[in-house]
């Protein structure tokens, strides 16, 4: 396989380790839970906590190697042709830098109850329920720069273009938003498919060349 086929290919990877990491968790303290409470939920699911605060670190990475494949199968011959595909590219990175955050936090959390530092383990976890701004802005970026880059220059299907754009707006609506990376999860995925996709022709008419 190419290298681009392998980066294409990561982003197959990261779909799905973030959808996992996703649809895994939950049923966390809320903010206004007591500090007994939350050192007894974490204590009781650490090595799951754990481990979904590791796929997100390994799907932030693979995030970032994708993007870089997106970014350059992106690229049009337009003047402009590597702005908006370069401010897509910088969204992935502040989503994965937002992933790591949230997964750094989440670990010290574990920690904390763990060690019985009830006090710290319940300002954590009020921090853990609200650091998701840097991961809706990095997604939000990503999709519109993606989107509007894709419409303007259908290097891939046009409707995928438009999906992403709204689906960028619906990750910065407010409560919402978790929907918005619901289906930014299923975007990447089938992104990542067509690209693979397309390498794979590529290679293939290169080699009979």
């Amino acid at each position: 396989m190419t290298l681009r086929r392998w980066l294409a290919l990561s982003g197959v990877g990261a779909a799905v380790l973030f959808a996992v990491s996703f649809f895994s968790g939950g049923g966390t303290p809320n903010d206004d839970a007591s500090a007994a409470k939350v050192v007894s939920y974490f204590r009781d699911h650490r090595v799951a906590t754990q481990v979904e605060a590791l796929l997100a670190v390994i799907g932030a990475v693979l995030l970032v190697l994708f993007a870089a494949r997106l970014r350059e199968f992106l690229r049009g011959d337009g003047p402009d042709r590597g702005l908006l595909p370069n401010v897509a590219f910088g969204g992935a990175v502040i989503l994965a830098a937002g992933l790591m955050l949230d997964s750094a936090v989440t670990y010290a959390l574990v920690r904390s109850s763990r060690l019985g530092f009830a006090g710290s383990a319940q300002t954590l976890n009020v921090l853990s329920n609200g650091d998701f701004y840097p991961l809706f802005g990095g997604l939000a970026l990503l999709l519109l720069a993606a989107g509007i880059a894709t419409v303007r220059q259908p290097a891939l299907p046009r409707w995928l273009g438009w999906a992403a754009i709204v689906i960028g707006i619906l990750s910065l609506a407010g409560p919402i938003g978790f929907f918005g990376a619901i289906l930014g999860i299923i975007w990447l995925l089938v992104v990542a498919v067509i690209i693979f996709r397309k390498d794979r022709v590529v290679a293939g008419t290169q080699a009979g060349a």
